[in-house]
């Protein structure tokens, strides 16, 4: 009878651990197609994995090198676990100027750099409130970025905007993790169908449209 009950543990153990084997490839592969769509819209060069699964992507879009990075912020205590979409692209050699727009921010925004920028900015008329202004060293002209700030904080889900001499980046809410399900597990589970290539492309458009105002050059000058 001994005998049997160890037979029966050491069976629902393998079973178990295949079970959770399969879970874990099924989460990994979700989180990696999570930016498959992008391909639509980006001529993509360069595809890397980081441990938790979530792609970086590297590629072209329409003349400008762009970069799209995931992270997910769940480490802070009550509050939703949330998702970040990274859109980067670069800025010509010998460019000037640092900025960086963080509204409603809170101290576990640890991807902002600004945290130890000193140099308060001060914003001009009908940029969002309730945001931290701050610049490295040499702020950029205000003016020629005006509309398309105006235009990129009218969505809600748009978190920061930082500029440094060699990059822009957007940083943006791209998905909230169930309530229900955090609420009750505190799990973070979020909706892993893959994102809008039209939700990138107009992101995209939207930084490239920036970085064009912010260096005075084509976008096809910018990559």
């Amino acid at each position: 009878m001994t005998q049997f009950i160890f037979v029966m543990a050491a069976v629902f153990s393998v079973l178990l651990w295949r079970m959770y084997q399969h879970h874990h490839r099924m989460v990994m592969q979700a989180r990696s197609d999570l930016l498959s769509q992008s391909s639509k819209v980006i001529n993509i060069k360069k595809s890397v994995a980081d441990r938790a699964g979530f792609q970086h992507l590297l590629g072209d879009y329409d003349g400008t090198s762009v970069g799209l990075k995931l992270e997910v912020d769940n480490l802070t205590a009550r509050k939703l676990p949330v998702m970040w979409l990274h859109i980067t692209m670069l800025r010509p050699v010998e460019s000037k100027g640092s900025l960086d727009i963080l509204v409603r921010p809170h101290t576990s925004d640890v991807f902002s750099p600004g945290w130890n920028w000193n140099k308060p900015v001060t914003p001009l008329k009908g940029w969002p409130h309730h945001a931290r202004y701050v610049s490295r060293d040499r702020t950029p002209s205000l003016e020629s970025i005006d509309s398309d700030v105006k235009t990129i904080f009218a969505d809600q889900m748009a978190k920061e905007l930082l500029i440094t001499p060699e990059t822009v980046r957007l940083t943006y809410l791209i998905r909230q993790a169930e309530r229900g399900q955090y609420l009750l597990l505190r799990s973070a589970e979020f909706d892993m169908q893959p994102i809008d290539s039209a939700e990138i492309a107009a992101l995209t458009r939207q930084l490239q449209k920036l970085l064009a105002n912010l260096d005075g050059v084509r976008c096809d000058e910018a990559a």
